[in-house]
């Protein structure tokens, strides 16, 4: 959606293990009625246990341009349901986010270096969150995924990426 006042969306709900769902909502107003021209945006996920109450989780506040672009991309669940992928974009900002069901703890992960390098490998602009390996490490595909074969570690230490060893495991994710 396009940042501009009043405005809001959200994802389609995903599934997770058990019964829980989640989905990510996205609101945008004017920047507190400064008359300044810039466009307030808040990123929300809310993970719905199977019981209970709905946990909601603050993935990002930007403050940036009057109609910029806003997007989000809710990828799922990890298979155990203790993780939950996906990505955030607004120009110039990319970034993947990592959701520990836990300790509601969330990571947001750049990703302007991996998706230059999947643009020099002819792998597209997009990506997302195809799964995890067994060690927990997430593993990216550019979107569409039929674009490019490639699947991609992306290392969060130093942002880049790195080929998907040939035969390594994949868990994919619940959604």
């Amino acid at each position: 959606m396009d940042c501009s006042n009043s405005a809001t969306t959200q994802t389609q709900s995903v599934s997770g293990p058990a019964g829980s769902t989640a989905v990510v909502k996205i609101s945008a107003e004017d920047d507190h009625s400064k008359d300044s021209h810039d466009c307030m945006a808040e990123y929300k996920l809310v993970v719905q246990p199977a019981s209970g109450a709905p946990v909601i989780a603050d993935l990002l506040s930007s403050d940036g341009d009057w109609g910029r672009k806003l997007s989000v991309h809710l990828d799922g669940f990890s298979p155990d349901g203790k993780r939950v992928f996906g990505t955030l974009s607004e120009t110039p900002v990319a970034m993947v986010f990592d959701y520990h069901t836990t300790d509601q703890r969330v990571d947001l992960l750049d990703l302007k270096k991996a998706l230059k390098q999947m643009a020099a490998a002819k792998c597209g602009t997009s990506a997302a969150v195809a799964g995890t390996t067994d060690s927990g490490a997430i593993v990216l595909e550019s979107i569409p995924a039929t674009q490019c074969k490639t699947r991609w570690l992306f290392d969060p230490a130093t942002k880049m990426l790195h080929r998907l060893p040939q035969g390594q495991a994949v868990r994919a994710l619940f959604n």
